[in-house]
C-alpha cells in the first residue's frame, strides 16, 4: 500500500513503535545480532520519513527497556555505540525536517557521554514543531511506577504535597509521559 492510498483524515496523533526482536532476526538469518540493530536502524530511519509524510506529530520508539540491561556487557555497548553513531549521523536531519528530539526513561543507567549528547540533541532541536520524535531508553513500565512512587514520597516527606491530594492527576503528572 502507498502512503498516498491513506486516508488523510484518518491520521492517528501518535504512533509507538516497540523496537524488538533485531537480534532474533539476524541470528535466524545466520546473522550476527549485531547486523540485526543496524537494519533495526534503517527502519527506524523509514519509519521517521513515513511519520512526517504522513504528518503524524509524535511517535515514540521503545528503544532500550530496563530488561535490556540483562544483555550480554559487549552488546549493550554495542547499542550504545549505535545510538551515539546514529544521533550524530541524524542531528542536522532532524533539524532539516523540524523534528523534535525527545528522551523517556531512567537515562542515570546511560553512558555518561550518551546521556550528554541525548541532552545536545534535545536542546539543539527543541524548537522544532512538525514532529515529536521520543525514544524511550532504559525504560519499563515497573521502573517508572517506582520512580514515581520514590518522586511522590519525597515531595511528601518535603512537605510540598500532602498525601491526601495525591490522585490519578497528580500520578499522570509525574509518569515520564
Amino acid at each position: 500500500m502507498s502512503i498516498k492510498n491513506i486516508d488523510q483524515s484518518n491520521i492517528p496523533q501518535h504512533v509507538a513503535v516497540i523496537m524488538d526482536g533485531n537480534g532474533r532476526w539476524a541470528k535466524k538469518r545466520g546473522l550476527k545480532r549485531e547486523k540485526g540493530h543496524r537494519e533495526g536502524r534503517k527502519s527506524v530511519k523509514k519509519i521517521v520519513e513515513c511519520c512526517v509524510e504522513l504528518g503524524i506529530k509524535n511517535l515514540t520508539l521503545y528503544a532500550f527497556s530496563t530488561e535490556n540491561w540483562n544483555r550480554p556487557k559487549l552488546e549493550i555497548n554495542f547499542l550504545m555505540q549505535l545510538l551515539f553513531l546514529s544521533l550524530k549521523d541524524e542531528l542536522k536531519n532532524l533539524n532539516k525536517n523540524d523534528i523534535k528530539f525527545e528522551t523517556i526513561g531512567n537515562l542515570s543507567r546511560l553512558p555518561k557521554k550518551i546521556g550528554n549528547y541525548l541532552e545536545k540533541v534535545k536542546e539543539e532541536t527543541r524548537g522544532n514543531t512538525k514532529l515529536t520524535l521520543t525514544l524511550a531508553l532504559s525504560y519499563g513500565s515497573r521502573s517508572e511506577i517506582i520512580d514515581v512512587v520514590r518522586e511522590l514520597s519525597d515531595k511528601v516527606k518535603n512537605n510540598i504535597i500532602s498525601s491526601k491530594n495525591i490522585d490519578e492527576t497528580v500520578i499522570n503528572d509525574h509518569l515520564y509521559t
